[in-house]
This record gives structure tokens, sequence and C-alpha cells, in this order.
């Protein structure tokens, strides 16, 4: 296994300072102060410097996703693979991965287009979350196994066979579970997991998505804080995608709210972790155990 989690995203906002309001007021992140010549600013959910760095420009989407490796070897060893199949593996400058706090990146597009940025020697500046809304933690470590991830993303990738192989073959990524949703034909979402034991780091959606990413996840240590944070999307006024909910797969109780934009955001507690030694991949045909009733905006309006 080579990627380690996923480990910062890359967001593209019409309004960085609502993005911003959402990120800090609603799902109770920090904001990091660190300049910026590109005109960026950066969300932080634990000792990372940043998790999410918000980009001004004219639309919302995924810009990129940062996937971790452990050491300079691994990192290396997944550019040279990726060469080596045909990708083009694009070496950020030095400039720009001090930027991402990091001590080396490199740049790929995934089969479906999706932009991914492999990194490894992220910096660390210690400095504890002060959540403005009174978050005490996110769920980022576990124990002795080290960085979980910001959380999860959601891709779209309808060239979904070659997807997954670039994710499995040549990064390293295990299946964890394949989810076909009960009254969605043709759906099919493969979870992905990383070098940690959060059940997925990573999902693949057969299809396209016009904000480049299905979802984006973060997890929070107690119900009471997905409880406190319904009421201050209640506050202010935000769409839900979905209500609140238990999934099968991954056991996330969460609910699902659209940031300003359109990016949809996760916000559970009590994700399943897993000891990959034992794991047997699955397949799903029932995607919750109760909740998360779905309202797309403009769909089932």
């Amino acid at each position: 296994m080579s990627v380690t989690a996923a480990g910062y995203l890359r967001i593209e906002a019409s309004d960085t300072a609502a993005w911003m309001e959402f990120g800090t007021s609603v799902l109770g992140l920090m904001e990091a102060s660190r300049e910026d010549t590109q005109g960026a600013r950066f969300l932080r959910m634990d000792d990372h410097p940043f998790r999410f760095m918000i980009e001004p420009g004219d639309g919302d989407r995924l810009l990129a996703a940062g996937l971790e490796f452990r050491s300079e070897a691994d990192w290396q060893a997944a550019c040279d693979a990726l060469s080596g199949a045909g990708h083009t593996v694009a070496p950020g400058s030095s400039e720009e991965a001090a930027r991402r706090c990091v001590t080396a990146f490199a740049s790929v597009q995934d089969p479906s287009g999706n932009t991914i940025e492999l990194y490894h020697g992220r910096e660390l500046d210690y400095i504890p979350l002060n959540s403005a809304a009174g978050v005490p933690g996110f769920v980022t470590s576990y124990q002795q196994t080290g960085d979980l991830g910001f959380g999860h993303l959601v891709l779209p990738a309808p060239e979904t066979e070659a997807t997954i192989a670039f994710y499995t073959d040549l990064l390293g990524l295990g299946i964890t579970d394949t989810l076909y949703p009960p009254g969605m034909e043709g759906v099919q979402i493969t979870f992905m997991h990383a070098n940690n034991p959060r059940q997925h780091s990573l999902a693949l959606f057969n299809g396209p998505h016009p904000a480049g990413v299905v979802h984006m996840m973060v997890e929070v240590g107690s119900m009471d804080e997905v409880g406190k944070a319904m009421d201050r999307v209640k506050q202010a006024g935000l769409p839900y995608l979905a209500t609140l909910g238990r999934h099968v797969n991954d056991n996330m109780c969460s609910f699902y709210v659209l940031a300003p934009g359109g990016i949809a955001v996760e916000y559970g507690y009590d994700g399943l972790l897993i000891d990959w030694e034992n794991h047997v991949p699955t397949v799903s045909t029932e995607g919750d155990l109760w909740g998360h009733e779905y309202h797309f905006p403009g769909v089932n309006d």
C-alpha cells in the first residue's frame, strides 16, 4: 500500500468569504492565518497547517485532491509507476510545494480527468484547533497508526474501470466495498481504503459531476457534535442534501449540507475503522441502515 491518506483539498470558490464563514461558523473549522500571493484562504482541523485551501475563482469546484505518501521512496515509486503507464506526471516547484506545506509533490490527472496531487513530507506546525463554533476536535488520527487524513472524498469517474485501475494498480489503494444503491439503476460507487484504518479515504462514482467532487466528509468525535452542527446549519439557513442517517458500509452517522456554491459536505460521527489484514471486500445493495433522505436541488424540488 502506498497512499497513506487523503491529506488536503484545493477548492475553487466564487465567494471565498462565504466559504470561510461556512467552514468556520457551520463546520467548526479554524481559519489558518497564512499569507498567499494568489489570494487563497485556508481552513485547518488539526495539527496540519491546513486541510482545505479555498482559492478565488469564477466557479465552485474541486481543483485538486492531495494524497499523502509515507516516505519519499513510496512517493517516487508511485510517480515512476504512473509515468511508466503513460500518465503525465508534473513535478511541482519548490515554491508551490511550500504553498502546500509539503516537501515535494507532483500533479497527475486520473483517467476521468480529476487532478490529483501526490505528496510526501507534510510540514506540521502543531497549532491546536481553536474552533469558533466550539468543536473540540475532528477525527484525523487513530492511536499509533497515525494520520487518517481529513476524512474522505468521492470523485466522479465516468471512465470507471480505467479510473479504478489507476487508483488500485498504480497508487495502491484497496477496494473496500462496491455499492449499487437501491432505486438508482446503473449507479455504482467504489469505496477504496488507503494505508490507514478508515473504511474509505476515496470513493469513485461512475458518472460526471459539475463540481468535480460528489461530496467531501469531515468527522467529529461525538453524536452531540453532529447534532450541534445540525443546529448551526438550521440557524444559517443552508440547504440539506441529506437528512441525518447511518450508512451501512462505513457505519457513519451523518448528514449532508451544501456549502456556498453547491459542494456537498458530509458531517459525521462513528465511522468504521478496519483491520485490513482480515478484511474481505464486500458488495452492497443497500446504502443506509436508516435515514439519509436525499434532496437534490432542482431535481426533486
